[in-house]
C-alpha cells in the first residue's frame, strides 16, 4: 500500500518548526504497520532536520 499526504506550513521570517505531531497523526491514520516515511520539503529554502528535542537549547541556537 502507498499513502501520499500533502502538508502546507506558511512561515514567516526564519524559524523552526516541529512537524512532528503532523508527520505522526497521518502515518497513524493511515493504517500502515510497518513500511517507510518519507518526508519530502519542496521549497528553495527551507531544511529538513532530524533532531532528537533533548535540548530545547539546539533549536535556539539554529534559530539565532
Amino acid at each position: 500500500m502507498i499513502l501520499q499526504q500533502q502538508l502546507q506550513f506558511e512561515m514567516n521570517g526564519r524559524s523552526t518548526l516541529n512537524i512532528s505531531d503532523d508527520v505522526t497523526k497521518i502515518v497513524s491514520a493511515s493504517g500502515i504497520t510497518t513500511g517507510t516515511c518519507h518526508v519530502f520539503v519542496q521549497h528553495t529554502s527551507a531544511s529538513l532536520m532530524i533532531c532528537e528535542n533533548a535540548d530545547p537549547d539546539v533549536r535556539r541556537d539554529l534559530e539565532t
